[in-house]
């Protein structure tokens, strides 16, 4: 199944005006990511083409091996949010499973890229791997282009302070905390948004009630105790602490939960759409022995929250979009 998310109302939509396309998972849509759709917003227009971006969800290691899969710098809300900031008219999200895992390169070409896609221009990295187990390859996709009417470019990597721009170099500077680093590969703030659920409450009975967001159960490459702006609540973003990870202190299933207790404010968030904007790592995840022990730190920890982000402010937040699906 194929689910297409068209990220601007005025973007053209049929099929015949063709797509200028790349393939890819995009996690955290850093500043490599941008220049290259800057790129495919550039050719789309060149060429009277709809610029699109392909993924996959799940990550296809994940379907393969779950425990091989790399752990998320952003959520798939996130990633679609950012894409539009960046312009791509539309992204088209293929489920990964054992169907697609099966099909052969020229299926996913002629089925997915041509039928589907229309696509005119295509850029992929040189070593992409495609089709049933890896057989097809960048020169299966020039050659396939010749013949099917459709121009394939390699993408170019991207150097931040003389270093590769990868999503992996950026796991590495979160998976240490360092989310000023991160941000900078980045190129735009390090955000979890979506919305409000009901928790155990628990923190509500120790005087800190949090705002929860899921994050599911594949690792998040970032928890710890963070300094946080919350957007979404009031028409000004609201300060806060908040608390990314499995939550050891408490009873778990091993899903990553994003705690948000906010500063000085009351109100019923829950079903409301936020974005949490992340601005500095405070510390790692600990299990206490017991909660008057935990509401010790978290007394702490939020004072040393307001410190910063009296020094940090918050940026612009994200905004919403459109979804249309297609089968």
């Amino acid at each position: 199944m194929m689910i297409r998310y068209r990220l601007h109302a005025d973007a053209p939509s049929a099929a015949s005006s063709g797509t200028a396309v790349t393939i890819g998972n995009f996690d955290g849509v850093h500043k490599g990511h941008c220049e290259l759709f800057a790129l495919i917003r550039k050719t789309a227009k060149q060429e009277g083409l709809r610029s699109a971006v392909l993924t996959f969800e799940p990550h296809p290691r994940a379907f393969f091996n779950a425990a091989s899969a790399p752990a998320k710098i952003s959520s798939l809300r996130d990633r679609l949010a950012w894409m539009k900031a960046y312009g791509i008219d539309e992204v088209h999200i293929l489920h990964f499973d054992q169907y697609l895992a099966s099909q052969s390169p020229q299926h996913f070409i002629e089925e997915v890229l041509v039928r589907r896609l229309n696509t005119r221009h295509l850029w992929v990295g040189d070593d992409f791997k495609f089709g049933h187990k890896r057989s097809g390859d960048f020169s299966t996709l020039t050659q396939a282009g010749k013949e099917l009417g459709f121009q394939v470019d390699a993408i170019q990597s991207v150097l931040h302070e003389d270093e590769r721009v990868s999503s992996t170099e950026i796991r590495k500077l979160l998976a240490h905390g360092d989310i000023a680093q991160a941000t900078s590969a980045l190129g735009h703030p390090l955000t979890y948004s979506g919305h409000v659920l009901h928790g155990q409450k628990l923190g509500r009975t120790l005087g800190f009630p949090t705002l929860n967001l899921g994050l599911g159960s594949r690792t998040s490459a970032l928890s710890g105790i963070l300094a946080v702006w919350v957007h979404g609540l009031e028409e000004h973003p609201l300060p806060g602490v908040a608390s990314l990870g499995v939550r050891p202190s408490v009873k778990s299933n091993g899903e990553y939960w994003l705690e948000t207790y906010v500063f000085d404010w009351q109100g019923d968030a829950y079903g409301k759409n936020i974005s949490v904007e992340v601005i500095k790592h405070l510390r790692h995840e600990a299990k206490f022995d017991s909660l008057d022990d935990m509401v010790v730190q978290m007394n702490k920890d939020k004072e040393q929250a307001r410190a910063c982000l009296a020094q940090h402010p918050a940026s612009v937040p994200l905004f919403t979009f459109n979804r249309s699906e297609t089968a």
